[in-house]
């Protein structure tokens, strides 16, 4: 179990909750909110149980905040398919508001060919890496303080970052670990970091065992308050794991 893991609504069918529990939280020690990173998890998790289908592709658009230990509303519909892929959109809410909307697909088609055209860049273990430093969202016990970041590279003038992270609780690798960690793009550039994501596409390649897994982050451009970029995933060993892309909102000009 872990803190985005969701319960079936035993009342309401495709209906699945769960609470924003601390881990599960960033933002000031006074104002602690749902991260839309655990969001995307959880909405993973909750298509791959309906659907029994691994997942392929979604996409989540961030609309508002939830709260520490609110209690967390995912409801889905089937929209789509064929033989071999199943389609579905998700609405993510509390009581009194729609915090996120996704839409996803599932499943796969066996083809013989397969590579993968983007490698993993040559990066330091990371061990040998210094660590991430904790931002202004970090406080002991809240989802930044769930996982060890290693920085094996990182250049604002070319808005690169290779990050390592490893959970530092007891997880298997999976689409949904993968999506959170991927949601911590905004983290890649120091005037980024603060940012508020508008959303989050996430495409999954292949779900391989690792300890550490590598964020390379590649941002596009940064203009008008706003921030574009990709992250490639790799394991340990240099598999493509999977690949997200997201918008987002720069901090406040002080």
């Amino acid at each position: 179990m872990t803190f985005w893991t969701v319960n079936a609504d035993p009342n309401q069918a495709q209906t699945y909750g769960l609470t924003a529990l601390p881990e599960a939280c960033v933002g000031p020690s006074d104002r602690q909110f749902f991260m839309g990173g655990v969001a995307l998890a959880a909405t993973i998790e909750t298509f791959e149980r309906a659907f029994e289908k691994p997942l392929l592709w979604t996409t989540i658009q961030f609309l508002s905040h939830g709260m520490r230990g609110d209690d967390i509303q995912i409801e889905l519909e089937a929209v789509g398919g064929g033989r071999s892929i199943q389609q579905a959109a998700a609405r993510i809410s509390t009581v009194d508001r729609v915090l996120q909307t996704a839409m996803a697909a599932l499943g796969a088609r066996s083809h013989p060919f397969q590579a993968d055209f983007v490698k993993c860049p040559d990066a330091l273990a990371p061990l040998d890496c210094p660590e991430k430093p904790m931002d202004a969202f970090a406080q002991a016990g809240n989802l930044l303080d769930q996982f060890e970041r290693r920085v094996a590279y990182q250049d604002d003038a070319t808005g690169t970052e290779y990050l390592w992270l490893r959970p530092k609780f007891e997880c298997e690798i999976s689409a949904s670990l993968l999506a959170l960690m991927a949601d911590f793009f905004l983290g890649a550039h120091s005037q980024t970091q603060g940012g508020t994501s508008l959303d989050n596409t996430f495409r999954v390649q292949a779900i391989k065992p690792t300890e550490w897994v590598l964020n390379a982050v590649q941002l596009s451009s940064i203009s008008n308050g706003v921030v574009h970029g990709t992250v490639h995933q790799f394991s340990e060993s240099g598999n493509l794991l999977a690949i997200g892309s997201q918008t987002g909102l720069l901090p406040r000009a002080k």
